[in-house]
């Protein structure tokens, strides 16, 4: 086997780069722009309101859908992978496929055909949606497999997930610059709807790039030499979910993602309806969020190398939580200090955004290696679908929640209002909370030590 080093693990983590363009795109933008507020400019181009069995918007309904599916179809495609026997590697042939449709879906999301209400329009987005995740699947389970699979060396794959979150950081980064992009296109004398359009149009040709960087040049056979499962998917499944680490560690990512994606499907209408700010503005707010969780991953990563990363991740999640009800104030915010308040605010956000970007990954791999010492067996892939099912039907939930409580307390005529807002942020504080709690429970200790060889402190 050839050795692992820098050079090939930047080329490995390069996807993570799109995969923050195109979520920025479909949860921080997706709702914001086919459930637009007033000030956003942005015409009506679905049917609006709660008219899904009186509870659910039809933006809401399609992307939690394409959730359950995008969950549904992770351990098919994980044992797919897990079982293959191409020449080529177990996970490689799929990236190859999954590549240019995963990029090409993203961005036509936002190209419905008709330009006023139209239910055709909602099919178009539910379409594009769920081949969206399909593609999203057959591409990030295998590659998610093949980092653990390829690094073996702990505080290597450490390094690994840092390089992994600086990528998808400085994506989403990119993405958060959008209003900049749109105020600049419209400028140029593109209407409102097509200054967002042309933006995510050439969001997709840089992701799409990236995402064929290391489909075609890393050669998967050179690094990895994998012991095939035998057994079938229920069986791997059970597998899975019978460790109790495992178990533990999905149920805590499951609450703290879910509380994360509360907030990021509604960062737009905290900076634009609650503070009362520009679009623009919130590129300087999450500019200084992101610039903050920077320049605080050299202290995680050596922190994590050294003392674990179960405690910095709980102190991200208590940290977020605050940060969340703090949201539910911003409406009150002095006149003239509203941005200077709110950037405060980005600062304070930067450390859990910094250590739930880096180490929940970090700390599902060492299960995973945990789970190969002990059985002799490389399932990495059903362990990822299997983690990224349960955490995306709460983020389904999530999702199908977020577009029905912004409405609570809207103006008559209008998609947005106040208190629904405010509702999101206490839900969102609420996972995190829950999420510390389950996370108490992980003994960390005794995962680390069985890697490395050693007896366990049961104590912890």
């Amino acid at each position: 086997m050839k050795k692992i080093n820098t050079a090939l693990i930047i080329r490995l983590c390069l996807p993570q780069f799109a995969v923050g363009l195109f979520t920025t795109m479909l949860n921080n933008y997706l709702i914001y722009f086919y459930q637009p507020s007033k000030e956003s400019g942005l015409p009506n181009l679905i049917p609006q309101g709660r008219i899904i069995l009186g509870v659910l918007t039809v933006i809401g309904l399609i992307k939690a859908v394409g959730h359950i599916i995008d969950a549904v179809t992770d351990p098919l495609i994980a044992t797919k992978s897990d079982k293959s026997t191409n020449k080529n590697g177990r996970r490689i042939p799929l990236m190859k496929k999954a590549a240019i449709p995963f990029g090409l879906c993203a961005m036509l999301i936002f190209f419905v055909p008709f330009s006023q209400i139209s239910g055709f329009n909602a099919a178009w987005i539910a379409a594009f949606m769920w081949g969206y995740y399909f593609f999203f699947t057959l591409y990030m389970i295998p590659l998610n497999a093949l980092v653990p699979e390829m690094i073996q060396d702990g505080p290597l794959r450490v390094n690994a997930y840092t390089y992994s979150s600086f990528f998808f950081v400085t994506g989403s980064a990119l993405g958060y610059v959008t209003p900049l992009i749109v105020d600049l296109m419209k400028k140029l004398g593109l209407e409102t709807v097509s200054a967002w359009r042309g933006t995510f149009a050439i969001y997709t040709i840089i992701g799409i790039i990236l995402l064929l960087i290391p489909a075609y040049t890393i050669n998967e056979k050179d690094y990895v030499q994998s012991t095939i499962p035998n057994v079938s998917l229920g069986e791997s499944l059970k597998h899975a979910f019978s460790n109790k680490h495992f178990r533990l560690v999905t149920v805590g990512q499951l609450l703290e993602n879910t509380g994360m994606a509360f907030f990021q499907a509604c960062i737009m209408y905290y900076v634009t309806c609650l503070m009362g700010l520009k679009e623009t503005d919130s590129v300087l707010i999450l500019a200084i969020s992101i610039a903050g969780s920077l320049l605080m991953y050299p202290f995680i990563n050596k922190f994590a190398k050294a003392k674990g990363k179960k405690l910095p991740v709980i102190l991200g999640c208590i940290v977020f939580s605050i940060a969340e009800i703090v949201i539910c104030f911003s409406d009150k915010l002095p006149g003239e200090n509203k941005l200077a308040m709110a950037c405060v605010f980005a600062l304070f956000v930067s450390f859990p955004f910094a250590v739930l970007n880096v180490l929940p990954n970090a700390m599902m791999a060492d299960i995973i290696q945990y789970d190969t010492v002990t059985t002799g067996v490389n399932q990495e892939g059903i362990f990822g679908a299997a983690k990224s099912f349960i955490v995306k039907m709460g983020n389904s939930l999530a999702i199908m929640i977020v577009p029905s409580l912004i409405v609570i307390g809207a103006a008559k005529g209008e998609n947005v209002g106040a208190s629904g807002l405010k509702l999101t942020a206490v839900v969102g504080s609420v996972f995190c909370i829950l999420a510390i709690v389950v996370l108490l429970f992980y003994k960390e200790k005794e995962v680390l030590s069985t890697i490395e060889g050693r007896n366990y402190n049961k104590g912890e």
